[in-house]
């Protein structure tokens, strides 16, 4: 093994400061899943009161209801099909091919493939203990294999810790989060040949976090897996093509292109943005063993919240989650159902077997007699001395009498029968006693309680869910990072078929996508064994009342109701089914094309056929001839209107020339009327002009003779 360098050294002891605060912080919960875990699924009864027990006399007896409630729980939960849907927030960024082949192939790697039961063990733990977690991890397909694959599986919910600053319920938005293993002295020297171990004192002090003990004579140190948020600083570009990198990729891009055409170009303006790196560090008590650089982009290990909630405590004022498993209320009742029966249990051991008292004078001193007395198991009668042999005369006092049974106190048997029921409504789970409303004893109320009862449980399955919807996410994102290759992988439709798909080759689907765009999203589907049930009852009696419904749903719907039925071979029956439709459909055909042949070689048919065929050809002939009808009606409609249209335009026309001609003669009157005005104004003034200059000559003439008479 390489020597890790010194600066990841140096953060040893900030590693372990990180992962002792949150064992700390978090050690009630862990002692309350161990202390549960041993409650339901061991004995119900602690060592001290065993001890008790046996010093008082008393039967250990235990009388443990709570893992029934817990393994019906789990019962249904087994048959349950998480609902699983893959979205993006951009169409353009990721086909809908792409989205629906990595939705169908994380319903295949769900289902438990690797028969490791991680679901069925994660809900135990919610149910029995109150919290767990899930890690996805990446390993080889096989040991002979150069594929990697990447898996789920369930992490030992008291070996993690988790970042207390977190408030989300997969506490993924901590900054950090460890997984511990256990390992023995020998194991990691054969491991880790070349690291010292000088230096780790193995103790057995078990009081607080320690690294290293010594239990049952074995050096026991812890290894941790130190999973850390680093932010790296990092400049983003997009590219004409819409997709967003950073400058370190699309540089490299650039260099490695090899086609003839231009690299995609650079739009808009470079940013910085911080983006999560997530770094492993390998740590033991007195060194880091390794330290790697991940693909992770989100911290592996989700936890898995049950029902828990943030109680502030009352001494300093802090806040602490506080987990809580299904049956933590229902401790009391059942420790009360426990004490009820050893109560009862030590009445019946202790009763009183006899069933006379003799007074010891009124013994019969004969051994014949004596042995009604000592065999009470054979039939006899007992013989006794009424009166003493001393003194004849005096009568013994009650010489036999029966020993009466002092029955158990009646608040033992009704303590220990309504434990159940207490126990019934601090769970709300009501379907043990088959019948939940008057003693009803129905099919009905059966189913109805059972629902009741998973609701009762819900929290737990929502808090799965969340879980593994987180669990999912961070699997998606390492998807288009490590099936880079050609291959194939499986996928499981939504009806239960599996299939596979080629990836990365040649009629193959592309598996480089933008994880960041994608979004999945974990539901509880409707698959539980009484919800089916319930939907069974429900499509009966509807197509009770309905005739047309039940024509509808026994061809139809016959898949819908095969999808709500549970038993061996359902699958086998629904291909069948397909394979009936198919051929019922086939036939239907054949005997339509039978039908039509029949009737084709049928001479009353035949006649039929050609009278309605003449029938037909003659309302064809009516149609048409009515059609042209109805052309020259509407021909004639047309002509009509046209006419009349032509008439309002030569109306039109006539009534323009009229009034057009009035005008001409107003404006020609008028003008005349001028004219004449201006000519009779023009004579007056040349006449004016006239006498103006007859005037101005008589009077030059007057001068002048006026003049010549002067001279």
């Amino acid at each position: 093994m390489k020597p890790v360098a010194d600066r990841y050294q140096s953060s040893l002891s900030r590693i372990k400061t990180s992962v002792r605060q949150s064992h700390d912080y978090f050690i009630e919960n862990y002692d309350r899943y161990n202390e549960f875990t041993r409650f339901v699924c061991e004995s119900n009864l602690t060592g001290d009161e065993v001890t008790l027990l046996q010093t008082m006399g008393r039967p250990q007896l235990e009388f443990n209801t709570l893992a029934s409630r817990v393994a019906r729980l789990l019962g249904e939960f087994s048959k349950q099909e998480p609902d699983i849907m893959v979205t993006a927030d951009d169409q353009e960024k990721v086909d809908v091919i792409t989205l629906k082949v990595v939705e169908q192939h994380l319903r295949h790697v769900l289902l438990d493939i690797d028969n490791h039961h991680t679901r069925y063990n994660v809900m135990k733990d919610l149910l029995v203990g109150g919290f767990s977690v899930l890690k996805v991890y990446t390993d080889y397909a096989s040991s002979m294999s150069m594929d990697q694959v990447i898996k789920f599986d369930r992490a030992e919910p008291t070996l993690c810790v988790f970042d207390k600053l977190a408030r989300f319920p997969h506490k993924g938005d901590g900054m950090y989060c460890a997984e511990l293993f256990p390992k023995s002295k020998e194991e990691f020297e054969a491991e880790y040949p070349d690291v010292s171990l000088s230096t780790v004192s193995f103790k057995r002090n078990f009081a607080g976090f320690q690294w290293s003990y010594i239990n049952d004579n074995s050096e026991i140190l812890l290894v941790a897996d130190y999973y850390e948020k680093k932010k790296q600083e990092k400049t983003i570009v997009q590219v004409r093509d819409g997709k967003v990198m950073t400058k370190e990729e699309y540089n490299k891009m650039v260099n490695e292109w090899d086609d003839l055409t231009v690299p995609p170009s650079i739009v808009g303006k470079p940013r910085k943005t911080m983006i999560d790196k997530i770094v492993r560090y390998r740590v033991i008590e007195n060194q880091v063993l390794e330290y790697e650089e991940t693909d992770y982009d989100m911290l592996p290990l989700v936890f898995v919240d049950g029902s828990s909630s943030m109680v502030r405590t009352p001494k300093n004022g802090n806040i602490k989650q506080v987990c809580l498993p299904y049956v933590y209320h229902a401790k009391g009742a059942q420790r009360l159902k426990n004490f009820a029966g050893i109560a009862l249990a030590n009445e019946i051991e202790n009763q009183v077997q006899h069933k006379v008292m003799v007074a010891k004078e009124a013994l019969p001193k004969e051994e014949g007699w004596l042995e009604a007395y000592k065999d009470v198991q054979k039939a006899s009668n007992y013989v006794f001395n009424a009166f003493y042999e001393e003194n004849p005369d005096q009568a013994i006092p009650n010489p036999i009498r029966e020993v009466q049974r002092v029955p158990a106190p009646p608040e033992i048997v009704q303590a220990f029968t309504g434990a159940d029921s207490l126990m019934e409504q601090i769970l709300g789970s009501y379907d043990a006693s088959l019948g939940i409303n008057n003693n009803q004893l129905s099919g009905v109320a059966i189913v109805e309680g059972a629902t009741q009862s998973n609701s009762a449980a819900m929290p737990y399955v929502v808090g799965f869910m969340q879980g593994l919807q987180r669990a999912s996410q961070i699997y998606v994102d390492l998807l288009p990072k490590y099936y880079t290759t050609p291959r194939t992988i499986p996928i499981m439709d939504e009806e239960g078929k599996r299939n596979f798909v080629k990836i990365n080759q040649e009629q193959g689907l592309p598996f480089d996508f933008d994880t960041d765009a994608l979004n999945v999203v974990v539901k509880a589907g409707a698959s539980f064994q009484v919800q089916k049930a319930r939907t069974i009852g429900m499509i009966k009696e509807v197509m009770q009342m309905s005739p047309q419904v039940a024509e509808f749903i026994g061809t139809k719907g016959i898949n819908f109701v095969l999808d709500n039925v549970e038993g061996r071979g359902v699958e086998q029956l629904k291909q069948s089914v397909d394979e009936f439709q198919k051929e019922q459909e086939q036939m239907k055909q054949q005997a339509m094309q039978a039908q039509q042949q029949e009737a084709q070689n049928n001479p009353a048919m035949m006649k039929m056929h050609i009278d309605m065929e003449k029938l037909k050809m003659e309302a064809q002939k009516n149609q048409a001839q009515f059609e042209v009808d109805m052309t020259k009606i509407e021909a004639e409609k047309l002509k009509v209107h046209a006419q009349v249209h032509m008439n309002e335009i030569n109306a039109s026309v006539g009534l323009v020339r009229a009034r057009t001609e009035k005008s001409v003669h107003e404006i020609d009157a008028h003008l005349k009327q001028h004219d004449q005005e201006h000519r009779h104004m023009k004579e007056a003034i040349e006449v004016h002009h006239k006498g103006l200059e007859t005037y101005h000559k008589i009077s030059q003439k007057g001068k002048e003779h006026g003049k010549t008479n002067v001279e």
